[in-house]
């Protein structure tokens, strides 16, 4: 499996379905959580010969997004 950990969600995705493998999806976040722009891939565990699973966690990537 190739490695897509940083990839943007939708990307790793469209990578390892067109490598023939189904993904499913995980979402984690700190307690307080953040207002993000971009869904990250955090963790790529393969799961079986053809499945993986991705973890991934909402990142503030535009610097001019406000504080908070």
């Amino acid at each position: 499996m190739r490695n897509v950990e940083g990839l943007e969600l939708s990307a790793a995705i469209e990578a390892l379905e067109a490598d023939g493998i189904q993904v499913t999806t995980l979402e984690v976040s700190s307690r307080k959580g953040v207002d993000g722009d971009e869904r990250r891939v955090v963790r790529a565990k393969q799961t079986g010969e053809n499945s993986a699973e991705l973890t991934f966690a909402v990142f503030k990537t535009r610097i001019d997004a406000p504080e908070e």
